[in-house]
């Protein structure tokens, strides 16, 4: 090992690009590449020339040395590449890592602990009690509109549950309507979203509803449906859809076709990997259009120019 560190420093010295003797020294193709570039652009490959290293953190610390970046702090395989991004735009800002160059915490976390600095809010508490990056980005908006999600915080509620509870408490609706554990973020979601339009969320706050199913009766709600037809646990999202559309007249006759077996087979999927298949039970989506919206929303995946149809 020490004859090879020694030629490895040796080729550093002599500012070698024969991918061919980097190869020899057990260098992969990404690696090499990121030693040649850094040897070409004139910069000390020294720092992070080491088969400890993967090609995407090479690039990392090469792209910030070549900046003029200190990245001698972050210089070590523990750290992730995401992670040395991070720390080099808490260098860009002028601050000193120090207080989170730590390889234990992610790289969202770090990037929390940095934006809420820019309004004096000091986070790193809650990341030294092992809170995500997630959960400290709602208690970092939630600073930023003078809310204080501190007690929810320690009574484990997730990030998605946070930023319900954030939304309602900034719209000044009642949120212990929907301050129960048991809630997923996307239930919360819906009962705080009929709360805000002002419709009456006893129909459906009840655990024994699903978000996709609280969402057809929220909307049911809305468009002054008797929702108490279809309000039932029993019926899942894509029979409370149709039946909410065929109340309030929203499919054209010509529209009223039913599912075809490549259609219905898209929202038996969905619905087994526990998607909301209300989105795309719509017979005028093609089997295609569904798998791709699908698939989006397994992926948890923007799903923006896919849904072409009001739900």
């Amino acid at each position: 090992m020490q004859n090879v560190n020694s030629e490895i420093n040796d080729n550093i010295i002599n500012k070698t690009t024969d991918k061919q003797v980097w190869k020899s020294l057990g260098f992969d193709e990404l690696q090499i590449m990121e030693i040649v570039k850094g040897i070409e652009n004139g910069i000390d490959v020294t720092l992070y020339c080491n088969t400890d290293f993967n090609a995407a953190q090479m690039k990392s610390l090469r792209l910030g040395i070549e900046e003029g970046i200190d990245v001698s702090a972050f210089a070590q395989p523990e750290y992730d590449c995401m992670q040395m991004d991070e720390l080099k735009e808490w260098i860009r800002a002028g601050l000193l890592p120090d207080e989170v160059c730590n390889p234990k915490y992610s790289h969202s976390v770090m990037r929390e602990i940095r934006l809420a600095r820019k309004y004096k809010y000091d986070l790193t508490r809650f990341a030294k009690m092992g809170y995500s990056g997630e959960v400290l980005r709602q208690i970092r908006l939630a600073k930023k509109e003078d809310i204080d999600l501190t007690f929810f915080v320690e009574d484990n509620y997730d990030e998605y549950q946070l930023n319900e509870i954030r939304l309602g408490i900034h719209s000044c609706i009642d949120i212990t309507k929907y301050l129960l554990h048991e809630y997923t973020g996307e239930q919360m979601e819906q009962i705080r979203l009929g709360l805000e339009n002002g419709v009456d969320v006893s129909y459906y706050n009840m655990l024994g509803f699903s978000s996709g199913q609280m969402k057809q009766i929220r909307l049911g709600l809305e468009e002054g449906i008797d929702v108490s037809a279809y309000a039932d646990p029993f019926l899942d999202a894509v029979a409370m859809k149709r039946a909410r559309h065929k109340m309030s007249d929203k499919w054209e006759s010509d529209e009223k076709s039913s599912l075809d077996e490549l259609q219905t087979q898209e929202i038996l999927m969905g619905l087994a990997n526990g998607v909301d298949v209300s989105l795309y039970a719509d017979p005028r989506y093609s089997f295609k259009e569904m798998e791709k919206i699908r698939l989006a929303l397994e992926r948890g995946s923007n799903l923006e120019g896919l849904l072409k149809y009001s739900v």
